[in-house]
């Protein structure tokens, strides 16, 4: 059996006409505080208005009224498997699934040998006031080693990315109720999730789980991802520029973000593979590095999580030493080389400027990953900046073109030579990141150059 990866929870039956033809496959009546007449009869028009539109119905709690009215599918909540006749259901051919929220209740469900397990609630939720702490992407995972093949269900707290983020660690199904009820615009909250979820629905080829690449690793597939039109050459260095990692995830994973990147570092070292290497992630965007444009098809990303610049306190030491390992992983299998380990600022340099100029880049070229050279500090002597014109700046603009930054060389300091001197500052000098090119910049920019000619040329 399967389940529509968008599960929608209606508290009236009214709700079927209004939301039911944008899409919506898989819903649940679950009606409170109404007379048994009432019930009754939405129940039966529920029964009749899905079967008419091919949507799978589950009635909530009223199991002998599902009966009756030729319902197939029922949810039980833990205290409704001890007043439910489960041989009954079973006799007539309902299915059932069942709500679980720890360990000994995972096990009583799992005797009754449902057609589906809840988890719930994964995030914090206002539907109702809970005794179960919210259980978190963790415990997702885990449920969906312990139940095998059995639907895995997630509710509670879900946004249409937040559905994406608990469909990729393992849920078949993900489950709303207020986020769409309580919406200003139910039908436009609706379209949204479907959307969201059409990936799982119609493609879940891309969505499944894959082998690491890399040992450590643990998989949270995104779908974001498509067919590599070029071997790999280059690793690219992000920061997520997002509160937390949960967030960045979040849009890492949903199709409506169209972008990812193929490993994640976590604050605490953790490393999340998205996107099999071999497949083409979508991290870059718009790029150039060396002559070659679209540097998504022939790179790897690693998004490192990190607030930003909203906040450039260091990035922890074991996270860093994760990077270096992953890394140093990459560049041996793909062999890519010093040179070739780029921030997204230096491919992107007029869009980016992750991840930053307090990225530990020295830390990295001294554990063999990247390139970078200890050069003077910064001082104001000899300065090319904003207005300067002749040879010298022609020459400047020549080398940082031989480098791999696209900038025409004109002999005329203009915005585009000022942004590209302040990538190349971000990444190979960062004591001064001021797009004017003084002597440090100059010489590090030499030293750079000649020994990326000697790597290239041994």
């Amino acid at each position: 059996m399967t389940l529509d990866p968008f599960y929608l929870i209606v508290d009236h039956a009214e709700w079927l006409p209004r939301l039911a033809p944008l899409g919506v496959k898989l819903v649940q009546l679950r009606i409170k505080n109404r007379n048994e007449e009432d019930i009754r009869a939405q129940i039966s028009y529920a029964r009749e208005f899905c079967h008419a539109n091919n949507i799978q119905l589950i009635i909530n709690d009223y199991w002998d009224h599902a009966i009756d009215l030729g319902c197939e599918f029922v949810h039980l909540g833990q205290s409704d498997l001890e007043t439910a006749d489960v041989n009954a259901l079973r006799r007539h051919g309902v299915r059932i699934g069942v709500s679980t929220h720890d360990e000994e209740e995972l096990e009583r469900a799992l005797s009754y040998l449902p057609d589906y397990v809840a988890l719930g609630p994964i995030w914090p939720t206002v539907l109702k006031e809970m005794k179960f702490a919210p259980q978190g992407l963790g415990r997702l995972k885990s449920w969906r080693k312990r139940i095998g093949s059995i639907p895995l269900v997630a509710i509670g707290g879900l946004s249409p990315a937040r559905a994406c983020l608990a469909l990729a660690s393992g849920a078949d199904s993900a489950c709303v109720v207020t986020d769409i009820l309580n919406n200003p615009d139910p039908q436009s909250r609706t379209k949204e999730w479907i959307s969201a979820t059409t990936p799982w629905r119609d493609t879940p080829e891309l969505c499944g789980n894959f082998s690491p690449d890399y040992i450590d690793a643990c998989v949270l597939p995104s779908p974001n991802h498509g067919a590599r039109s070029r071997s790999i050459s280059t690793l690219v260095m992000h920061y997520t520029g997002m509160p937390t990692a949960e967030s960045a995830l979040e849009l890492l994973c949903s199709p409506l973000a169209q972008v990812s990147a193929h490993y994640v570092v976590e604050e605490d070292g953790k490393i999340l593979q998205l996107v099999p290497e071999e497949r083409r992630a979508w991290h870059a965007g718009v790029s150039y590095w060396a002559g070659e444009t679209d540097l998504n098809a022939s790179s790897i990303g690693i998004e490192i999580a990190h607030p930003g610049h909203r906040d450039v306190r260091p990035f922890p030491a074991r996270q860093i030493e994760s990077v270096i390992k992953l890394s140093s992983d990459i560049c041996r299998r793909r062999n890519i080389p010093q040179h070739r380990v780029l921030a997204h600022s230096d491919i992107a340099p007029k869009r980016k400027i992750d991840p930053g100029e307090f990225f530990p880049w020295d830390v990295l070229a001294q554990a063999g990953v990247g390139s970078y050279v200890e050069t003077t500090p910064p001082d104001d002597k000899r300065l090319l900046s904003i207005g300067a014109q002749g040879s010298d700046v022609s020459e400047l603009q020549k080398k940082l073109a031989q480098f791999g930054y696209r900038l025409e060389i004109t002999g005329i300091y203009d915005e585009d030579t000022r942004i590209t001197v302040s990538a190349f500052q971000r990444h190979f000098r960062p004591a001064r990141v001021d797009g004017q090119a003084d002597a440090s910049t100059c010489e590090a920019l030499d030293r750079l150059l000649e020994h990326q000619d000697v790597s290239c040329h041994p």
